[in-house]
């Protein structure tokens, strides 16, 4: 079993993690931990990750507020923020470090990449979702325990829709668990989201599939299970594995399904056009006919 590690063990670990080009980049980042630590759910994502062996640092990044590089175990932060605005946002990327250490003490594996870009299209689709929207929950459960301590933080995450179930949650019922199952399946209902990862999903899954045409490799796959069981909560999954193979978990674009069908993966068929009513199977459409012929 692991040691724990005192908050003040993990902070200067922490700390110690910062690749710094200046003063004020230490100054900065000293804030900002000090700020993710005023909540629990903070410290508890930060104490995790801190001897994970990832380095921090911050960048300029046009259009996005923070990285996780799990190949080069980096987190990047957008230099350009304010530090209370990107407590949410390290929150969010240190549940993505958490995510892929699971991935790969569950396969084995050296990277979590050379997993995640072996697998089909639908699992892909699949993997990389859960972690948007798990990622997201941590988020959102961060910025609810703020709300007292820093309600500008709050206003601004509420913007969200994530947040926001969160919040109505718990203000409902008080049950965190109920809380983070609600923000997560809303990240799939956030089209500015489903949009955005589409835009980022599509060119590496055909440069898997390029490269799988050339070398010959074979796809493998991930079972629901094994995916709901990457997104934890309180150290347990909290997602119904069952939820991922929802019509709504799966569908994408009619742009993006028909680039996809290009690539010869059979599990593209699986995936509903989102907006579009689904075609009947052969033998759906046969008992359709039969009952029809009944009436």
């Amino acid at each position: 079993m692991t040691e724990r590690k005192s908050d003040f063990e993990c902070l200067s670990k922490l700390n110690m993690s910062l690749f710094a080009m200046n003063g004020s980049d230490r100054e900065n980042f000293g804030e900002l931990l000090r700020t993710a630590y005023d909540a629990p759910k903070g410290r508890e994502v930060m104490n995790e990750v801190a001897f994970k062996g990832y380095t921090f640092l911050y960048d300029a990044m046009p259009g996005l507020n923070g990285a996780c590089d799990f190949e080069q175990k980096t987190v990047r932060l957008d230099s350009f923020h304010r530090q209370s605005e990107l407590a949410p946002v390290l929150i969010h990327e240190c549940a993505h470090v958490l995510q892929v250490d699971r991935l790969c003490e569950k396969t084995g594996a050296k990277n979590a990449g050379d997993v995640i870009n072996a697998l089909n299209v639908r699992d892909f689709i699949k993997l990389n979702r859960a972690f948007e929207a798990d990622a997201s929950a941590h988020q959102a459960a961060y910025a609810y325990q703020m709300r007292d301590k820093n309600p500008a933080l709050f206003e601004k995450e509420m913007e969200s829709p994530m947040t926001q179930v969160y919040a109505a949650e718990m203000e409902k019922s008080g049950d965190e668990s109920k809380a983070m199952r609600a923000s997560f399946q809303a990240w799939y209902g956030y089209k500015k989201y489903q949009d955005a990862y589409e835009k980022q999903f599509q060119p590496q899954i055909l440069r898997n599939a390029a490269k799988r045409e050339r070398t010959g490799e074979k796809t493998v796959s991930l079972s629901n299970r094994d995916i709901a069981g990457f997104c934890r909560f309180q150290g347990k999954p909290y997602v119904s594995p069952e939820f991922f193979d929802r019509a709504e978990s799966l569908s994408v674009s009619r742009e993006m399904k028909d680039a996809l069908t290009a690539t010869g993966d059979k599990t593209v068929a699986a995936l509903p056009v989102r907006g579009e009513k689904p075609a009947l199977s052969p033998a759906a459409l046969s008992k359709a006919v039969a009952t029809a012929r009944g009436r």
